[in-house]
């Protein structure tokens, strides 16, 4: 049980130097160490696009992504759906498809949509476009240059009953090619340039896939290509316990190598002060994890690769909460564990765990930033938590310095970084430095063949945009968005239906067409 009363919390909470110190050393400190080069050679990849259809509440989903994204929506509305999507994406790229469904947080008959007729979908297809790094190194030391850093891979399981008249769980179709530049409108839309320091300069281009499905009279099988003309595997798809991609261990086939290295390493935080307090093992690993477990060791690893990393650590946490000016970490030889250690300006030494749960959020955070082995996609629930109101923009600095910049040089031949967060906040929302990152996230009516609305809704993500930027003519369902004041009104409302209704009336206002207002089924 960790204290009531937290010493640290009243150095830390109000010190209004905030702004000055944004300015002045923050500004210093993200020029001189943001992104430094990475101390071994792993593949830091980025998630561009993601593509769902019959997982919980996702129905012909499709969503485009930015290296920061923000997704707000009140709860129940399937924000947490996508992370839980993409947690299962990442886990079948590693694990046997029967126990990754039965691992998940619900049962796997929950894990597919409800059909308008009240029946559970048979099939789930999920696909994912991204962006590696052009260098990808395996376990034994081996490395390979990538010529298609730009990859999509796609994948179906269904339910069947078996051989034996069991039912189980198949993968029915797996793809992983790469992405034509000139069909690549990601690239585009971030001016990628062919040649530059993210999509190398080649001649010709590759039309055959690194993983195919293929159906013959034996059956449908599996195949995982090598790069060149020659050399494949097979595998009979009845028989598949797991994807082709979870096989791709080595750089014997790099490209599915390193988009398989790209799923396995997305992380998912959901930060708990009662961990990040905590000492850890010296022989823990020195990656944060999960609820913030391993971050002494993370410091650790750091101080010991670089002295200078810690000093940074400590100038952008002094930013965010003025009144800690110096985090540490020290090894307790007589239990074999690593605490960290702050000090504050009156010189007064605190252990973390009398840190404040905001101040342990935020280190948690400003250790990844200043991380040089930090990189990938990096999924965050609740970042404002703990954080007091005045120190929002700080977070949302935090989180724009936490993402790859591709307009920026300076972060040519760093580790690629990406964040997707989820909130309920109208206020983190609300700054001006996020917004443009927000997406909001609601449910929608979905109508059958016959134009029927009221059986059922599916999650929908749509852009905010400030108010004045809000068209007032109708415009097409694909581009439909809610001005920032709507969202924030939704988010408020002590009455969700109210507030749905007034959403509802927004969207027939846009599309032309009238629409349910019973968007409150409650399965995200």
């Amino acid at each position: 049980m960790r204290k009531a009363q937290r010493p640290m919390c009243g150095i830390i909470a109000e010190i209004d130097r905030t702004e000055l110190r944004r300015d002045g050393l923050w500004m210093a400190a993200s020029a001189s160490v943001l992104h430094r080069k990475p101390t071994v050679g792993v593949s830091d990849p980025m998630i561009t696009r993601i593509e769902l259809d019959g997982f919980k509440t996702f129905q012909d989903f499709s969503l485009d992504l930015s290296p920061l994204q923000v997704i707000v929506g009140a709860n129940g509305v399937g924000k947490s759906n996508l992370f839980d999507a993409l947690q299962l994406l990442g886990r079948l790229a590693d694990s046997k498809v029967g126990e990754t469904f039965h691992e998940m947080r619900a049962d796997v008959g929950e894990l597919f949509s409800v059909r308008q007729d009240g029946g559970s979908a048979d099939r789930i297809r999920l696909a994912v476009e991204i962006l590696v790094d052009q260098k990808v190194r395996d376990d034994w030391g081996a490395s390979h240059e990538l010529k298609f850093p730009r990859m999509r891979y796609e994948l179906e399981i269904v339910r069947r009953i078996d051989a034996q008249g069991q039912k189980g769980l198949f993968v029915e179709l797996e793809s992983l090619a790469p992405i034509p530049r000139l069909r690549d409108r990601w690239t585009k839309s971030n001016k990628l340039k062919t040649g530059g320091p993210w999509i190398p300069a080649m001649t010709g281009g590759r039309s055959s896939p690194f993983i195919s499905t293929q159906k013959s009279r034996q059956g449908t099988f599996l195949v995982l290509h090598q790069d060149g003309n020659s050399g494949r595997r097979d595998v009979h798809a009845a028989q598949a316990k797991r994807t082709v991609l979870s096989g791709a261990r080595n750089t014997e086939f790099p490209h599915a190598f390193a988009a398989a290295e790209e799923m396995r390493a997305w992380r998912f935080l959901h930060l708990e002060p009662e961990i990040l307090s905590q000492p850890s093992p010296i022989t823990a690993p020195g990656k944060l994890v999960a609820g913030g477990k391993n971050l002494a060791n993370v410091l650790a690893r750091m101080k010991a690769a670089d002295t200078m990393l810690l000093a940074d650590v400590s100038r952008d946490l002094a930013n965010h909460l003025p009144g800690a000016i110096q985090i540490d970490v020290n090894e307790d030889r007589v239990t074999g564990q690593l605490l960290i250690w702050a000090r504050a300006e009156d010189g007064r030494r605190f252990s973390s765990r009398a840190l404040s749960d905001g101040a342990l959020r935020a280190l948690a955070l400003v250790t990844l930033r200043n991380d040089p082995e930090h990189g990938g996609l990096l999924c965050f629930e609740n970042p404002e938590n703990s954080v007091h109101p005045s120190r929002l923009k700080g977070l949302t600095q935090i989180l724009q310095d936490l993402t790859t910049d591709f307009s920026s040089s300076d972060q040519e031949g760093a580790p690629l970084r990406q964040v997707i967060c989820n909130t309920h906040s109208p206020v983190f929302i609300s700054h001006p430095d996020i917004l443009s990152h927000v997406l909001f996230a609601h449910l929608a009516p979905n109508a059958d063949t016959q134009g029927n609305t009221e059986l059922h809704a599916v999650t929908r993500m749509v852009p905010v945009l400030p108010d004045p930027l809000q068209p007032a003519l109708p415009i097409p369902e694909e581009v439909q968005s809610y001005t920032l004041s709507e969202v924030q009104s939704y988010l408020e409302s002590a009455d969700l239906d109210t507030a749905r209704s007034h959403l509802g009336a927004h969207l027939a206002r846009d599309l032309g067409n009238s629409v349910s207002k019973d968007e409150a089924r409650d399965d995200g």
